[in-house]
């Protein structure tokens, strides 16, 4: 019988795995990490990235272990971890942005819509009643970047980062004292001398108004600004 027993013994030790991870680790979750490694060996990503993975989730697995968390509770079953890891993570659309990128969008924004309707306006009007400075280029860049400033401010009251927003009645305290600021500004920019500030031909304010909004679009592909006006 002793030697059916040792038989019996030496076949499920043929059957058991070599441990992953270390021996903190309870058997449920070495066993989970060992049945990973063998799916992440099925996929395309590199054995450093493979390992990487492994090793990020280690801690977190040590930490669930206090908390009674197993492994499959933690990341859910292999496959679906398996699938996380090789998505990478997952960006949180409601995370806070950079301000001033914000700020560069809006602005960007705002003066691609000047020289484009002044643009237009100049095309089709064969006599501009728009005086000097009204529809200057540097006027223009003042303008925009004050607009800029302040949506940028409205846009991180108004977004929704797990933040509290902003009550409605601040909201509309700010509209109002944006909207006085914005006109000001409009006053004290078409005093700027011609010659600093000229009105451009049409053509030319087309062109600039197209170069902003292609330059508006490679940037929020590139930095991946949220949360825009549009």
């Amino acid at each position: 019988m002793s030697d059916d027993k040792q038989e019996r013994n030496a076949g499920v030790q043929q059957h058991q795995h070599k441990p992953v991870g270390p021996d903190e680790l309870t058997k449920r979750n070495q066993d989970y990490l060992y049945h990973l490694k063998k799916a992440l060996v099925e996929t395309k990503l590199t054995p450093e990235k493979q390992q990487a993975a492994i090793d990020d989730m280690i801690p977190k697995m040590l930490a669930g272990q206090k908390q009674g968390q197993t492994a499959r509770q933690l990341f859910g079953t292999v496959t679906e971890q398996v699938v996380a890891i090789i998505q990478g993570p997952k960006t949180d659309p409601n995370a806070s942005q950079n301000k001033w990128l914000l700020m560069l969008d809006s602005s960007l924004m705002v003066f691609m819509v000047f020289n484009l309707m002044y643009g237009i306006m100049f095309f089709f009007s064969n006599n501009s009643k728009i005086q000097t400075g009204q529809a200057g280029i540097l006027s223009e860049l003042i303008l925009a970047i004050v607009a800029g400033f302040g949506i940028m401010q409205m846009q991180l009251n108004m977004g929704n980062r797990g933040q509290k927003r902003m009550p409605i009645w601040r909201l509309l305290v700010y509209g109002v004292i944006f909207f006085i600021v914005l006109t000001g500004t409009y006053t004290l920019v078409m005093l700027i001398p011609g010659p600093l500030n000229a009105n451009l031909p049409a053509a030319v304010y087309i062109v600039i108004g197209a170069v902003a909004l292609v330059l508006r679009i490679y940037l929020k592909k590139r930095f991946n600004i949220k949360n825009t006006v549009f």
